[in-house]
């Protein structure tokens, strides 16, 4: 009886001793935190791979050490991947001797891999051709040596980075490429922009300065021209909207175009200060003595009709500008000359012979001249390759022409001084 009593003690001291084990495990278990748990559960799904440095081809090794941080932190962030550490990377690649020229190569990264024992390998290189950059990204299966997956962003800046890292992240992993953001377009670069602009637009303007004068200088003037005439000025106005082509580039602070420009002007009806002074020469006839006669006239106002005169030019020039290097936002003012192909017609006679009521053919004159251009305006970046335009430009057109035939022939010459406002869209070229 006094055994079986000691048999039964110690069981039960036993079963205590067990469940006071139970209980410290228990306690044990409960103290490991759950991020712990979590994040150990987690890693167990993580793909392993090895982001090896991105290759520079003609652009600095900065740019490259800089693009090749900005695509571990990217994969980090997708929570998908685990990355080698880079102190790793670096002491495998120091003892296999393995050359940066070969890790480019998918069959000496797939051998890298191996002995990282990683499951992929991101691969890449960051160059330019043509002042354009270009940065391919590409992914490698160890286990099967393929390429799964590539990625190419071209025609960015180095401000552009984190846009191009997240786009090629993306296209890695079957996701819509992000659309760059304009506003991180680098409008202050030294590199030369090309572009072809496209404008058009109306405007306001007014003759300035009208001189006419006989061709012939006989007579009581001799040897001055027997009459001359001088018109300060007369208000015109646009027969169509000017528009014209613009071929140019630039770089930071400055830039210059060539253009084409079309500009049409007709003097609508107006009566003006008009100074005329001579005398009109009047062929013999049968009731005009033999010689002719010269009558002295002098006007100090006229009246214009309507299709008095109609201007056309058509201008090949170039302007210079330094502009403001803003992000997206060029504004620009300049100076510029233009070569002019000038017509002017009417359906009377010359003005000068018009006005002294001188009956001749109508004016039909081609002639050259030039123009002085003055422009203030902007270039506004709404892509990578797009940008929209607007100008306010004062221009002065110079004519000078002869007109009439006959003794009623005539020189004349003025300035057609306006006021355009431009708008156009247009299209870099890197």
């Amino acid at each position: 009886m006094k055994y079986l009593w000691s048999d039964q003690v110690i069981l039960r001291l036993n079963v205590i001793r067990i469940v006071s084990y139970y209980c410290l495990l228990l306690s044990v278990f409960a103290s490991i935190p759950r991020t712990l748990i979590s994040q150990t559960l987690q890693d167990k799904n993580l793909v392993v791979i090895a982001v090896l440095d991105i290759l520079p081809r003609n652009v600095s090794a900065d740019e490259t050490a800089v693009i090749t941080e900005m695509v571990r932190h990217e994969l980090l962030k997708t929570g998908v991947y685990k990355l080698v550490e880079k102190q790793r990377l670096k002491d495998v690649v120091a003892e296999q001797t393995f050359q940066q020229l070969g890790l480019t190569q998918e069959a000496l990264a797939v051998q890298l891999g191996q002995l990282l024992n990683v499951e992929k390998v991101f691969l890449g290189t960051l160059g330019m051709i043509d002042d354009r950059r270009f940065f391919a990204l590409r992914i490698v299966n160890v286990e099967t040596g393929q390429v799964e997956a590539s990625a190419m962003e071209r025609g960015f800046t180095v401000k552009e980075f984190d846009q191009v890292v997240i786009s090629a992240v993306r296209v890695l992993r079957n996701l819509p490429p992000l659309e760059r953001s304009v506003t991180a377009w680098d409008a202050g670069s030294t590199k030369s922009e090309r572009y072809l602009i496209v404008y058009a637009g109306p405007n306001v303007g007014n003759i300035k300065e009208f001189h006419a004068e006989s061709i012939f200088r006989s007579g009581p003037n001799a040897p001055e021209p027997i009459w001359q005439s001088y018109a300060p000025e007369a208000k015109s106005k646009y027969s169509f909207p000017g528009f014209g082509l613009k071929f140019g580039t630039w770089k930071r602070w400055y830039g210059g175009d060539f253009q084409i420009s079309i500009l049409s002007h007709h003097v609508p009806p107006q009566t003006i200060p008009y100074d005329n002074e001579g005398f009109i020469f009047i062929p013999d006839s049968t009731i005009i003595p033999e010689g002719g006669v010269y009558f002295p006239v002098k006007i100090s106002e006229l009246t214009i009709p309507n299709n008095f005169l109609k201007m056309f030019s058509l201008g090949f020039g170039g302007i210079f500008y330094v502009q403001m290097p803003f992000n997206t936002f060029l504004p620009y003012a300049g100076i510029g000359i233009s070569l002019l192909m000038n017509k002017a017609t009417s359906d009377y006679p010359g003005p000068g012979s018009h006005a002294l009521q001188i009956d001749g053919d109508p004016l039909n004159s081609t002639s050259l001249g030039w123009a002085l251009h003055l422009p203030i305006g902007a270039k506004l970046k709404i892509s990578n390759n797009k940008l929209l335009f607007m100008e306010f430009r004062f221009s002065r057109h110079y004519f000078s022409y002869v007109s009439s035939s006959g003794f009623q022939r005539e020189k004349d010459k003025f300035i057609l001084e306006t006021f355009q406002f431009l708008i156009g869209t247009g299209w870099i070229f890197r």
